[in-house]
C-alpha cells in the first residue's frame, strides 16, 4: 500500500508539472512556428550591423599583431619564447584592462577541464600549461613590468595608463614556457624517424573586444574552439637542424633552412600541377639519422590572419603541388607525413586533395587567401589554422580524403568568417559539413562517394 501510494503521488506530481509547463507556453508573445514564416526575421539591423549582416556605418573591430619567438625542446619536449603583441583599440570605447587566453593552462590541475574526465583519465593526467616568466606592457615608450592575474585559462593585464579608442595602440611582452601536451589539438607522436610535434594553441592569444559582449572570456574547457582577432602574426621556430617545419602563412627565409635542392624543387612545386617531392623518404632516413646538436630557425609570416601554427619533424617526407584558383592565384597544396604513411593509397595522394579542395571551394565560394594550404600527418585526428591543417596519422583512402577536405573548408568557415566557435560551434561545422558533401560529389568524378548524398 505504501508503495502504490508514493507511485501515485510521482504521477501526480509529473501531471501538475506538465500543466504547468503549458500554462507557461500558452502565456508566451513569441510563436515558435513563425520561425519558418518565409518573410520572418526579427533583427531590422543598426548602426553596427545592417540587417543584410553586412557591417554598418559604425561597425568596429580591433586589431592584434604577433611577433613570436620559440624554441622546442625535443629532449623535453618543450617550448619557451616570446610574444610581442602590438594591440589596437578601433572601438570607441576606453579600454582599462586587457584580456589574455591561456588555454594551455586547461592542462593544470585545478582547471574546470579536470572536472570532464573520467577517473581512469584523471589518474594519468599530467599536469602542464603556462609557466609565465614576465608580463611587460607599454603605450609608445619603453615596456614596464604589468600588474596582471590569471584565472585560469585567462589573463587580465591592468593598464597603466587607459588606452584610448578608434586607434589607440598598446604593446605587450610575455616571456613564458610550457611543457608540449601529447594529445588533443597539439600532440606528439614516435615515429622511426623522429618524433613529430603538431604545435597549436602555443602562445597567449589576445580575447575579442566586440560591441556584443565587450571583452569575450569565456573559459577554454577543452570542447569548443576559438575566437579571436585578427593581425599580422610573424613567428619564428628554433629547431634541430634536420627537422622540417610546416606552419602557417609563408616561409621567409628558404635560403637560411632548405638546402639548394630542396628550393629547386620547392620552385618546380610552384609551376607544376603533379606532385613534387621536395624531401624524399630516403633523404627523411637519412637527415633523421645525421647529427642534431646543430639547429635552425625557421620564420613564417602570415598575413590578416587570426591564428597561427605549425609542425616540426625530422621524420617529414615533404610534397608540394600548385594549386589554380578561378582569379589565377596558384597558392601551394602540401604535404608532410612519415615513411609509415608513404603509400600509393595514403599520404602519397594528400597533396591532391588538398589542391583538389583549394580549387573547389574557391570555385564555389571566394579564392583561397592565403599563399600555402599544408596538411600534416600527425597525432591529431583533424584540426584546422589559417593555412595548415593536421590529419591523423595512419589515415588511407577515403577516410584520409573526408578528413583532409573537411579540415580545408574551415579555411573559409571559419578562418575567413571569424565565427565565435566558442559559444556557436555549430555554425561551423554545420556550413562545413555540407560544402564538404558537395565537394564529394566534384572529387575525382566522385570516387569516395559510397551514398547518393
Amino acid at each position: 500500500m505504501k508503495r502504490k501510494t508514493i507511485i501515485n503521488y510521482f504521477f501526480l506530481i509529473i501531471i501538475i508539472h506538465v500543466f504547468h509547463l503549458s500554462a507557461k507556453a500558452q502565456n508566451r508573445n513569441y510563436n515558435n512556428f513563425e520561425t519558418f514564416n518565409p518573410v520572418f526575421y526579427p533583427d531590422n539591423g543598426d548602426e553596427f550591423r545592417t540587417a543584410a549582416g553586412t557591417p554598418g556605418a559604425k561597425y568596429w573591430q580591433n586589431k592584434a599583431d604577433y611577433k613570436i619567438d620559440v624554441v622546442l625542446d625535443e629532449v623535453k619536449d618543450s617550448l619557451s619564447g616570446t610574444v610581442l603583441i602590438t594591440y589596437t583599440n578601433n572601438s570607441p570605447d576606453i579600454i582599462d584592462y586587457l584580456w589574455i587566453q591561456l588555454d594551455q593552462n586547461q592542462y593544470k590541475n585545478n582547471a574546470i577541464r579536470t572536472l570532464n574526465l573520467s577517473p581512469d583519465r584523471l589518474s594519468t593526467f599530467k599536469e602542464k600549461g603556462y609557466h609565465i616568466f614576465s608580463v611587460q606592457a607599454g603605450q609608445g615608450r619603453k615596456l614596464k613590468n604589468a600588474e596582471y592575474k590569471i584565472d585560469e585559462t585567462r589573463m587580465q593585464i591592468r593598464l597603466a595608463d587607459p588606452l584610448a579608442p578608434k586607434g589607440g595602440k598598446i604593446q605587450v611582452k610575455i616571456a613564458y614556457g610550457y611543457s608540449l601536451p601529447e594529445s588533443g589539438r597539439s600532440g606528439i607522436v614516435n615515429r622511426k624517424n623522429g618524433k613529430i610535434y603538431a604545435t597549436a594553441q602555443w602562445y597567449p592569444r589576445m580575447c575579442v573586444y566586440d560591441n556584443i559582449y565587450g571583452w569575450n572570456t569565456l573559459p577554454y574547457i577543452g570542447g569548443g574552439e576559438f575566437y579571436l582577432e585578427y593581425g599580422d602574426i610573424e613567428f619564428s621556430v628554433n629547431v634541430p637542424s634536420n627537422h622540417i617545419v610546416g606552419g602557417s602563412g609563408e616561409l621567409m627565409n628558404e635560403k637560411e633552412v632548405l638546402s639548394d635542392t630542396q628550393i629547386q624543387r620547392l620552385k618546380q612545386a610552384r609551376s607544376s600541377d603533379k606532385t613534387v617531392i621536395i624531401r624524399s623518404a630516403a633523404e627523411a632516413e637519412d637527415e633523421s639519422k645525421a647529427e642534431s646538436k646543430s639547429r635552425k630557425t625557421w620564420k613564417f609570416k602570415a598575413i590578416n590572419v587570426r591564428d597561427a601554427s605549425w609542425s616540426s619533424s625530422a621524420s617529414f617526407i615533404w610534397d608540394a603541388a600548385r594549386a589554380n584558383l578561378p582569379d589565377g592565384k596558384h597558392p601551394l597544396a602540401m604535404s608532410m607525413y612519415p615513411s609509415e604513411d608513404d603509400r600509393d593509397t595514403a599520404w602519397r595522394r594528400s597533396t591532391q586533395f588538398v589542391k583538389a579542395s583549394l580549387e573547389f571551394y574557391s570555385g564555389y565560394l571566394v579564392s583561397y587567401p592565403y599563399p600555402v594550404a599544408t596538411n600534416v600527418a600527425c597525432d591529431v585526428l583533424g584540426m584546422e589554422y589559417p593555412g595548415i591543417v593536421f590529419c591523423g596519422t595512419g589515415l588511407d583512402g577515403k577516410e584520409l580524403w573526408r578528413v583532409a577536405d573537411h579540415e580545408i573548408g574551415h579555411q573559409w568557415f571559419p578562418m575567413l568568417v571569424g565565427s565565435d566557435e566558442r559559444r556557436s560551434a555549430w555554425m561551423d561545422e554545420g556550413f562545413n559539413t555540407f560544402i564538404n558533401i558537395l565537394a564529394n560529389r566534384a572529387f575525382n568524378n566522385a570516387e569516395f562517394i559510397s551514398l547518393n548524398v
